[in-house]
């Protein structure tokens, strides 16, 4: 399998890690969403049908409140942005809010007087940038962390919290600087474009007016600002009053024609979910905000989907009602629908507003028309759209937040969370371990392997080794994660290369040992490592002998019969490795055609007590009678190199003798050897290495 198809790239982990920040910023303000919705809900319709109820002080407070609520929903947003984005980017929370709040009042204050008071309170939090500043804030922060220059802090005295809170200040300071400084350059920029773009607007017609602000609304919707409310603070032209036909004013045309079920028509949106898509999570989210989007208040959908800050939706949101705006204007300029004047309050659902504001059923046609052509323009975008997970654990957790239910589970809740938290921290590590690898430097060294009769060492077996930023030699603890990233044919495609350089060198200066290396089992069956070994081992292939796992043969032992014969028949030796460790099956030896088998050092380990040197000598008599040459692994005592040559083992391995040792000093050393022999107590001077 090619490392690629199994190892999501640095792009595609910083886009996950993006869209489940965002996702889970709005899921956590779903509950926020939904008593709000509520709210304005209750008060439209006390408005329409009990209007009598609007001299009660209960129906004031209540006006007052939910106003005052929902103008604090960009700082909640700001909060919880910072906070997601903080966890998924290893940051504090704290700091990131911080931050931004202290860049968004930075943006306010103005030199010659204070500029935010009680009354500026919504127009403050109404800032557009409100919401993309925590985003910047968070990404430039841990850019600016990676510095180590910045990281003044070194001592290993102080713990590892207040470590990193005291080497943050810089980093702070600095993006706190930056990061201001560029937003407040770049809005100057857009207020200079945007002035003579005001006044042209001002000069254009009723229509160019509006459907400039349908599009610019909905381009700030998907920026998670309410569109609107900040297309009135930036422009200041609200002409829903006017008439563009007699009867019909532009709020009404936009009711009936353009906004059907919210922003983004929605309606459309919810029909074609219903229909087509496939994500458990989307249905959800549609089935709870259907009640809401009947009456036009969709945020829940909005920011449960999420559409906010998502790619994948983004077009069609912005789209359909630029195109639903487009064709209601034609067809009500070319007087082909006609309007009664009668008034209707916004939250009047779609379709029952059209009888109530058309003459005859034509306003009614053209609105099943819109909404039917808004179904088709979603549906592709919905087919093709997991919008972020189909994972089951995570459609329970959003249902239980959505649906405000006080009995939680919490287990569940903590699943979810810890399994999302192991897939960032996976990718973490493995971008830092490659980052590790790439810094340093892959070498292969090779272990001595001795004859146990003669007492002399007459092969090596190939062992991987990084030598570190440091300097250091260390062992291949990336491996693991290499191959469960995909990327373990990287790592078996230096070991052939390296291989056959050494080959090379060592035949050049007259010195041919037998080596042996580790193929992981899923490469082996793979056509170009198998090719890559033939085409830079095959000439030595006398010399080399080939470890495989056991676990090789339980992938499709067809084939790897198959790849076997094709080494072998070229004069590879095959080996089976490990053997001993997991559940190891007697029965597999009489059907592999193998050349030797390695006995873990596991096994060795256990003859301390009598069951373990019988199982031990058993195993060894057995694989003797198979005809299989014995090697043992990690021999590391005069004890046990006594009991493995009493076994019968052919070949030994480990510390007692040597260590891996580099290709020169491996070479001195089994010359060395063979004319003095290998006694144990002379390895201590290779054990430094």
């Amino acid at each position: 399998m090619k490392c690629q198809d199994t190892m999501p790239g640095t792009q595609q982990v910083a886009e996950r890690r993006f869209l489940l920040a965002i996702r889970e910023s709005f899921i956590a303000l779903l509950p926020f969403l939904f008593v709000n919705s509520l709210m304005a809900l209750i008060i439209a319709l006390v408005d329409v049908w009990q209007p009598q109820w609007q001299q009660y002080q209960f129906y004031a407070w209540l006006t007052e409140f939910g106003g005052v609520l929902f103008s604090f929903f960009p700082l909640l947003a700001m909060l919880s942005l910072s906070f997601h984005f903080a966890k998924y980017l290893n940051l504090s929370a704290v700091v990131v809010a911080s931050l931004s709040i202290g860049a968004l009042i930075a943006l306010h204050i103005h030199v010659g007087g204070a500029s935010i008071n009680t009354e500026g309170f919504s127009r403050f939090f109404g800032d557009p940038r409100a919401v993309i500043l925590p985003i910047v804030m968070a990404y430039s922060l841990r850019f600016v962390m990676t510095i180590e220059r910045l990281q003044f802090i070194k001592s290993t005295s102080l713990s590892g919290y207040l470590k990193l809170h005291l080497n943050i200040l810089l980093p702070l300071i600095i993006c706190f600087i930056v990061v201001t400084t560029g937003v407040w350059m770049l809005s100057e920029i857009a207020k200079m474009l945007l002035v003579p773009v005001m006044e042209q607007l001002g000069d254009a017609s009723l229509t160019q007016q509006v459907f400039v602000r349908v599009l610019v609304t909905h381009i700030l919707w998907c920026f998670g600002v309410h569109g609107d409310n900040a297309y009135l603070l930036v422009v200041g032209i609200d002409n829903g009053l006017q008439q563009i036909l007699p009867n019909l004013t532009i709020a009404q045309f936009m009711d009936l024609f353009v906004l059907f079920g919210g922003s983004g028509a929605t309606i459309s949106l919810l029909i074609a979910i219903f229909w087509a898509s496939e994500d458990r999570n989307s249905i959800n989210v549609a089935r709870i905000s259907l009640p809401f989007s009947l009456f036009n208040i969709n945020e829940i959908l909005i920011y449960g989907l999420p559409v906010i800050f998502n790619p994948r939706l983004v077009l069609p949101f912005v789209m359909v009602p630029c195109i639903n705006m487009l064709i209601g204007y034609v067809v009500v300029n070319q007087g082909l629908i006609s309007f009664s004047g009668h008034d209707f309050p916004w939250v009047t659902p779609t379709i029952l507003n059209g009888f109530i504001a058309g003459e005859g059923i034509g306003v009614v046609l053209l609105q099943l028309l819109l909404i039917g052509l808004g179904f088709f323009i979603y549906l592709p975008f919905v087919k093709r759209t997991q919008l972020l997970s189909g994972n089951a654990s995570l459609d329970a957790t959003m249902i239980k937040r959505v649906q405000l239910q006080h009995d939680i589970d919490k287990i569940a809740e903590q699943n979810y969370s810890q399994k999302q938290q192991q897939i960032i921290e996976h990718s973490r590590n493995l971008e830092k371990t490659i980052k590790e690898v790439l810094n340093g430097e892959l070498l292969l060294y090779y272990q001595p392997k001795i004859d146990v009769e003669h007492n002399i060492a007459v092969g090596f077996e190939a062992l991987l080794r990084l030598r570190n930023s440091e300097g250091n030699v260390v062992g291949p603890y990336f491996i693991e994660e290499f191959e469960q990233a995909g990327y373990s044919n990287l790592i078996d495609s230096f070991v052939i290369n390296r291989l056959s350089e050494d080959m090379q060198k060592w035949h050049e200066s007259g010195f041919y040992p037998k080596v042996s290396m580790n193929l992981n089992p899923n490469n082996i069956i793979e056509e170009s490592i198998l090719e890559l070994l033939l085409d830079k081992l095959a000439r030595y292939a006398k010399s080399i002998e080939i470890e495989l796992l056991e676990s090789a043969f339980m992938i499709d032992f067809d084939r790897i019969e198959h790849c076997i014969k094709r080494l072998r028949d070229v004069g590879f030796v095959i080996l089976l490795d490990d053997f001993g460790t997991g559940f190891s099956s007697i029965s597999l030896l009489s059907k592999v055609k193998i050349d030797g088998i390695k006995l873990d050092r596991t096994m060795l380990e256990n003859i301390v007590n009598p069951k373990g040197r019988t199982l031990y000598s058993h195993t060894c008599m057995l694989c003797q009678s198979l005809g299989f040459t014995l090697i043992a692994e990690g021999v590391e005592t005069k004890e046990e190199a006594r009991f493995v040559k009493l076994a019968g083992v052919d070949y030994v391995q480990g510390w007692l003798y040597a260590k891996a040792l580099p290709r020169e000093e491996a070479k001195r050393y089994m010359i060395l050897s063979q004319q003095l022999g290998t006694q144990p107590e002379a390895a201590d001077h290779y054990h430094q290495q």
